[in-house]
């Protein structure tokens, strides 16, 4: 193992540990604020930090906005990855839990490593098979017997459609930025994505949320959470994760990310009080156990 190797990995487990307690706090935040009111209140904490990294990164020249058609596969890109995808990550948490939500969005690499070899030319690998068998296997020990847990098949049969397709969305975002990467500098990568996707929330908060109200009413503890989870889930995180995939393969940084499931169910637990049984431990374990084949 290089040491190029190791520095990429720790940053994906970095990644990993940051997008495990992104999520607790989301969880709480949506028990006093609606899915809309969340998303848009979490990119004040992402935009902030953004503009922070790459004014000491870059400096202030690198504000300058890029070329218009990278700016626009930019705002794609972020809006189809943290706009859509985390308003449907929010809508799955309160139906699944962070300890069965997290775990199955974290799936995604069953997306996303057969797209890096399409449209990146990454490698085939024939152990994928073996992966994909192992996190399946996974996802159908993780909904056994949810329906008794949670009570409400309609709602539970939501919040799997909801995570499913933030899989999709997730899948996409992971891709494109791969691909971005190769024609800017990942902080400013990542000050137009937090721009693209405060813009895109606002927006969709505007237009959907029927019950506007007063944001003055959420309190400084509450505002501080949401806007630390913005910080940590859309900046800290992603830069995270980015910078990672500058010493391994997207493959390779993806299915490192995907331990979080594990710390995230921990976190639930302490923090949330979920319940933890043998069983969602095991899936937990399969579905990581494939991701993580995926990167060998």
């Amino acid at each position: 193992m290089t040491l190029s190797f190791a520095w990429g990995v720790l940053l994906a487990l970095a990644a990993a540990a940051i997008w495990a307690l992104a999520p607790v706090l989301y969880r709480r935040s949506l028990d006093h604020v609606s899915s809309l009111e969340l998303g848009a209140l979490r990119t004040i904490g992402s935009v902030a930090g953004a503009a922070l990294f790459l004014a000491w990164r870059e400096g202030l020249p690198a504000f300058s906005p890029p070329p218009l058609p990278l700016l626009a596969a930019i705002v794609v890109s972020s809006t189809v990855w943290l706009v859509v995808g985390d308003f449907l990550y929010f809508l799955a948490l309160p139906r699944l839990g962070v300890s069965i939500g997290v775990p199955f969005t974290s799936a995604y690499p069953l997306l996303a490593v057969p797209a890096s070899w399409i449209f990146l030319g990454e490698p085939f690998r024939p152990i994928v098979f073996l992966a994909t068998l192992l996190i399946v296997a996974g996802l159908v020990l993780l909904t056994l017997r949810l329906d008794e847990e949670k009570g409400d098949g309609k709602s539970l049969t939501a919040g799997l459609l909801f995570a499913f397709g933030t899989i999709c969305c997730w899948s996409f975002g992971i891709i494109t930025n791969r691909l971005l990467m190769g024609h800017i500098a990942v902080a400013g990568l990542e000050w137009w994505r937090a721009l693209s996707v405060l813009a895109g929330s606002w927006i969709v908060y505007a237009l959907g949320e029927r019950d506007k109200r007063p944001l003055g009413r959420i309190g400084g503890r509450l505002l501080f959470e949401i806007l630390l989870s913005g910080l940590l889930g859309l900046t800290v995180g992603n830069l995270f994760f980015t910078y990672s995939m500058n010493h391994v393969s997207v493959d390779v940084a993806t299915c490192i990310a995907s331990l979080r499931p594990f710390l995230a169910a921990l976190f639930a637990v302490v923090v949330l009080g979920e319940s933890f049984s043998l069983r969602k431990g095991a899936a937990i374990a399969l579905v990581v156990s494939g991701a993580l084949l995926l990167s060998f």
